[in-house]
């Protein structure tokens, strides 16, 4: 099983794997001391800004499945 990589992966998108070739040592300090460091390098916090969560449909666990 494959799927397409998703450009904001935090472990292996390509803003990621640049971010961490160009400047090893400062990454992975930043990485491990700035908790939103990822998320704001892969734009991960700007798209969640964009999610108005009245739009998502959420599952019912009370709902039978059978």
């Amino acid at each position: 099983m494959f799927g397409q990589a998703f450009d904001k992966c935090v472990g292996c998108s390509k803003k990621v794997l640049d971010a961490y070739k160009e400047n090893k040592h400062e990454f992975i300090i930043k990485a491990c001391n700035e908790p939103d460091f990822l998320e704001e390098l892969t734009g991960i916090t700007a798209m969640m800004a964009n999610i108005n969560v009245d739009d998502i449909e959420c599952f019912d666990f009370d709902e039978d499945m059978s």
